[in-house]
């Protein structure tokens, strides 16, 4: 009974200080706690849009949802073709693509370097890739295409020398020129180049491919041996459901999701969580400080009535719970006022007008954990930065604190 009267107090303490003080101070901080709030959730939402397009490119792109390998030493996966067309009957699957290695080196002039030489059918890989809707120059090849190579911009080069990540290109290729590539077994064969693609995802942009039917012609011992399979769903998340069906008894193929394979990008998130556990960190302790400050005043200017109280009988756990309360309330209003700012003002912004990242588009992606998580914790650090101040101010002398 003696706790539920200091809390009763303690509420209407509170309620009065908030109804009878200073408006703009009152005003000043809520809005403070909203910017606050907002900062919380824009940086995190921020950070996990990035995340969300390096995810995007890199399935795109790279891996598909489901990546199909030989397993063991075996350089090809056995009966690839009848695997391939079970994989395309399977349910969940909006698509699948083979590609082979056909070659690894690619000359043009005086420059020559390594670089994934792929045979593909042009069709399924579109309808399983987007590369082919990221062309710069030139189109993607055709089914029909012979002694026609499509390159990334990563071996090309396409004249971009002034940027150091296309250095150990071919520096100068554009589309109409001609390059030579060595092939499985040795074999040196000259390709006009049809096209040159340019993905969001610079790890995308150095591999260059050839039709399948093209592969068969020059190097006939290639013939239906496939080095991977990868596999579109239809739905993102099913894809340990689809591997499950896949799988069955053959134990002469891995499969990988998308994620297992997405270690390329893990080092950029990673550096993401960093940033954002920082700027996070100083958001709170900047919340913290400031609470602190306003509580602190408050109790300077009230210290004499704080003494009174103390005097006519209410307790001192009552009066700093009265604080605690008052911070409370700042800290429950800011949030709103704050989410209210993030969902009305800065999501609908971002959305018509993304950020431009190297990645590609970028816009704010927000769960809810995140939303209740920060919520709790601006929570916690307002009643903590109100909790230090009343403390000491309760502890003072009664007399003391009735007369200066």
């Amino acid at each position: 009974m003696a706790a539920l009267s200091s809390l009763r107090v303690a509420a209407f303490l509170s309620r009065r200080a908030i109804i009878r003080g200073n408006r703009g101070i009152t005003v000043l901080t809520v809005a403070m706690m909203a910017v606050v709030y907002a900062e919380l959730m824009f940086v995190p939402s921020l950070i996990q849009g990035a995340t969300n397009q390096i995810q995007l490119e890199l399935r795109n792109n790279v891996t598909a949802s489901i990546t199909m390998t030989p397993a063991g030493s075996n350089p090809t996966i056995p009966d690839a073709a009848a695997l391939l067309a079970r994989v395309r009957a399977t349910q969940d699957v909006a698509a699948a693509t083979a590609t082979s290695l056909v070659g690894s080196q690619i000359s043009y002039g005086s420059r020559t370097n390594s670089w994934p030489v792929l045979a593909i059918d042009p069709t399924s890989y579109a309808r399983t890739f987007t590369t082919p809707r990221s062309m710069i120059e030139g189109a993607f090849l055709d089914p029909g295409a012979n002694d026609e190579i499509v390159l990334g911009v990563g071996i090309a080069g396409a004249g971009m020398t002034q940027d150091s990540m296309y250095g150990s290109s071919l520096q100068t290729v554009h589309v109409g020129d001609h390059v030579t590539v060595t092939l499985a077994g040795g074999r040196t064969h000259v390709f006009t180049v049809k096209g040159i693609y340019d993905t969001d995802l610079a790890a995308a942009n150095a591999s260059a491919f050839m039709t399948s039917a093209t592969a068969n012609q020059l190097a006939p011992q290639l013939r239906g041996r496939i080095s991977a399979i990868y596999v579109k769903t239809k739905q993102i998340g099913d894809e340990k459901a689809t591997i499950g069906r896949l799988r069955r008894d053959d134990r002469h193929v891995k499969y990988q999701s998308w994620e297992t394979l997405s270690s390329t990008v893990k080092d950029i998130t990673g550096s993401f969580d960093t940033i954002k556990s920082i700027l996070n960190a100083v958001s709170l302790f900047v919340a913290a400080i400031a609470v602190f400050i306003v509580t602190y005043v408050d109790l300077v200017n009230k210290r004499r009535t704080i003494g009174i109280e103390r005097a006519i009988g209410i307790s001192g756990p009552a009066i700093t719970v009265s604080y605690l309360l008052k911070a409370a309330v700042f800290a429950v209003f800011g949030i709103l006022f704050g989410a209210g700012i993030f969902f009305g003002g800065a999501i609908p912004l971002v959305r018509h007008h993304p950020f431009r990242f190297p990645i590609g588009p970028v816009t704010l992606s927000v769960s809810s954990t995140e939303l209740r998580r920060d919520a709790f914790i601006l929570l916690v650090v307002a009643i903590i930065g109100a909790l230090v101040p009343a403390w000491r101010a309760v502890r003072t002398r009664l007399l003391d604190a009735v007369w200066r």
